[in-house]
C-alpha cells in the first residue's frame, strides 16, 4: 500500500509530484499495489489520466481542499497537531485505510502528513519516505522572514512539524530520506543506520540523455522552473530580481527571465510587472520549448531542506546553473566544476554574469554537470535500493 498526500500527476507539474509518480509506478510494477491519495484543486480531472498512465487499478481517492488561514491554524492548535496535518486530515480516509491496511505486508508512506493515516493497530512494515526535512524548512524560513510577529509563528510551527516528523520516524520501520534530511531526523550515526536509508529525489533522468545545448543558439537568458505558490521559491525569486535584476540589465540590456510554472503567486505577478526582461510563462507542456536556448539556470533558493530536485534535473539537462548553497544542499557538485554557487546576492549577480559571457567556462560547466547526473543521479540506483528493503 502507498500513501500519498497529493495525486502526483502530471508529472511536470512538480519535482516532488514526478518523485511520488516514479515510486508509485515502481511499486505497481514490481508488487500488489493499493494507492491511496488526495484529489486537491485540479487533481480530480488528470485522476483517470494517472490510472491509464501507471495500469494501477486498486485505488481510493478522495476529494480534499482545506485553506491555509487563521482559522485552520487555531484549530490545528486545538488539535495539538500542525496546520499541514490539518489539510491532509480526514476521518473517511482514516476509516477506510483502516479497514484494509491489514490485508498488505508492506505500507509505504509519501510525506510525513500522511503518516498519520497509518492505523494504531498495524502489524505490518512501515516505510516512511520523508522527502524532506520539513521541520528544517520553517526554521528557515523564519531566518530571512522580517516581520516579527510572522517570524514568531513559523518557528513555533516549525517546533510542532519537528515533533510529529521525529515520532512518526520512531514509528517507521524503515525511513527514506536524502542523506542530509536523515541527520537532521536522526544525529546518532548508529541509530541512523539502523533503519535510515539514503533515498535521493531524483529528476528527470533521461535528459542526460540529450545533447547540452549549443552556445551560439542561446538567448542572453536565465530560466528558473519550480512552483509558483512556493513560498520558498517565491522569496528566492524576489530576492534574486530585487538584488541583481538591475545590475544585469545595466550590463545585458536584453536580458530576459523565463519564470516557468502554472498559477504564480501575486508577489511575482507584480515582481514582473516592475522589472523589464521577466517573463511569466505559465504552465509550459514541453520544457524544451525553452530550456535549450535558455543560457543559465538559476537556483535562488534562501530555505528550504533535503536534495532540490530542480538542482538535479539542471545537472541532467546540461545548463549551466548558478545556485544557492541551499539548492545543492546534499548534492555531490562542486563550485566551478559543474555548477556555480554563491549565497550572497551581490556574488549571485557575479557569478551569473560569468557564465552569460564566458563560453569556455559555461560549455566546462554544462558537460560537467551531465558527467555528475550520470555518475550519481539516476532511478535505476534507487530502484536497487527499493527491491533489497520493501
Amino acid at each position: 500500500m502507498l500513501l500519498s498526500i497529493h495525486l502526483p500527476f502530471p508529472v511536470n507539474h512538480g519535482a516532488s509530484l514526478f518523485n511520488t509518480y516514479k515510486l508509485a509506478t515502481w511499486l505497481h510494477g514490481h508488487h500488489d499495489l493499493f494507492f491511496a491519495c488526495f484529489l486537491k484543486g485540479e487533481d480530480k480531472k488528470y485522476k483517470d489520466a494517472f490510472l491509464q498512465d501507471t495500469g494501477i487499478t486498486q485505488y481510493y481517492f478522495e476529494e480534499l481542499n482545506v485553506e491555509r488561514n487563521a482559522f485552520n491554524l487555531l484549530k490545528s492548535y486545538l488539535l495539538g497537531i500542525s496546520i499541514n496535518m490539518l489539510r491532509n486530515r480526514s476521518r473517511t480516509f482514516r476509516e477506510k485505510i483502516a479497514a484494509i491496511a491489514n490485508d498488505y505486508d508492506v505500507i509505504v508512506v509519501d510525506h510525513y502528513e500522511a503518516m498519520q493515516y497509518v492505523p494504531d493497530g498495524y502489524k505490518g512494515k512501515v516505510v516512511f519516505r520523508t522527502h524532506n526535512a520539513e521541520y528544517l524548512i520553517w526554521s528557515r524560513y523564519a531566518e530571512v522572514e522580517t516581520n516579527p510577529i510572522k517570524r514568531m509563528v513559523i518557528n513555533q510551527e516549525a517546533r510542532r512539524i519537528k515533533q510529529w516528523e521525529l515520532h512518526y520516524v520512531r514509528r517507521a520501520d524503515l525511513v527514506l530520506g536524502a542523506p542530509n534530511d536523515n541527520e537532521n531526523h536522526e544525529p546518532d550515526p548508529e541509530k541512523r543506520a539502523a533503519k535510515f536509508i539514503e533515498f535521493l529525489h531524483l529528476g528527470q533522468d533521461e535528459q542526460i540523455q540529450l545533447p547540452v545545448p549549443v552556445w551560439e543558439q542561446t538567448e542572453m537568458a536565465l530560466v528558473y522552473v519550480g512552483t509558483l505558490s512556493w513560498e520558498a521559491n517565491i522569496d528566492g525569486l524576489i530576492w534574486m530580481v530585487e538584488g541583481a535584476w538591475d545590475t544585469w540589465k545595466a550590463q545585458f540590456p536584453e536580458l530576459k527571465l523565463y519564470v516557468i510554472g502554472k498559477n504564480p503567486d501575486a508577489r511575482l505577478i507584480d515582481l514582473a510587472a516592475r522589472y523589464e526582461g521577466i517573463v511569466l510563462t505559465g504552465f509550459v507542456e514541453d520544457l524544451e520549448d525553452y530550456l535549450p536556448r535558455c543560457r543559465v539556470n538559476v537556483i535562488p533558493l534562501r530555505f528550504g531542506s533535503g536534495m532540490k530536485v530542480k538542482t538535479i534535473n539542471g545537472l541532467c539537462r546540461g545548463i549551466p546553473m548558478v545556485s544557492t548553497s541551499i539548492g545543492t544542499e546534499g548534492l555531490r557538485v562542486t563550485h566551478e566544476k559543474d555548477i556555480l554557487i554563491a549565497d550572497e546576492v551581490e556574488d549571485f549577480a557575479a557569478q551569473t554574469m560569468r557564465l552569460l559571457q564566458d563560453k569556455e567556462l559555461w560549455k566546462q560547466i554544462a558537460m560537467e554537470s551531465k558527467k555528475t547526473a550520470a555518475a550519481h543521479y539516476t532511478w535505476d540506483s534507487l530502484y536497487k535500493i527499493l527491491e533489497k528493503n520493501i
